[in-house]
């Protein structure tokens, strides 16, 4: 009776072992069970916390980037700080000045617009090279880049007669009737 019982177990439970030791072969198991639970508990119980840096470093990035863009368009010599011959304008000298000797120091980088052609782009960077240099005769001179795009703006030329228009064609003030009339109520 014992071997029958012994024989009719292993028949049925032969099935079950083999389709163990498959799954264990196809799976292998990633460490103890007990180590993998209290993993996940204690991830679970700390969600937020092991994930706000890096939500917090993505923002920041994006920032970091508009604020670097927003130095290099302040930065910029554009089309208006040339004149025609590639010399740099007065307020072109303004603006070097400003960049080599106002700006923070580890933004002080030159950034010069990329002219039409070649020969234009070399004359824009040898003029801005002359002028840096007669400021910091010696020393570190601030780095230069080429770049191909226009800071805001436009030539004070424009500005100033923009600005004269505006005041020329304003109105005189004037006072209507019913505010002289005084319709107040005497303190009585």
């Amino acid at each position: 009776m014992n071997r029958t019982l012994l024989i009719g177990l292993s028949v049925l439970l032969s099935p079950l072992v083999a389709d163990q030791a498959t799954a264990q072969t196809a799976c292998p198991p990633q460490g103890d069970w007990h180590q993998s639970f209290h993993y996940d508990y204690y991830r679970n119980k700390m969600w937020p916390m092991p994930f706000r840096s890096a939500d917090t470093r993505s923002v920041l990035d994006y920032f970091e980037v508009q604020r670097n863009n927003g130095w290099r368009l302040n930065n910029t010599l554009g089309q208006s700080m040339y004149n025609s011959d590639g010399t740099l304008t007065d307020s072109g000298r303004a603006h070097i000045h400003w960049i080599v000797f106002r700006a923070p120091q580890n933004r002080r980088v030159v950034f010069v617009l990329e002219g039409t052609d070649q020969a234009e782009t070399a004359k824009r960077v040898e003029a801005t090279q002359l002028a840096i240099s007669e400021f910091i005769p010696v020393g570190q001179l601030p780095p230069i880049y080429l770049t191909n795009q226009e800071a805001p703006g436009s030539s004070g030329t424009y500005q100033t007669a923009v600005h004269r228009a505006l005041t020329t064609s304003v109105p005189n003030p004037r006072l209507s009737n019913s505010a002289n009339s005084g319709g107040g109520t005497s303190g009585n």
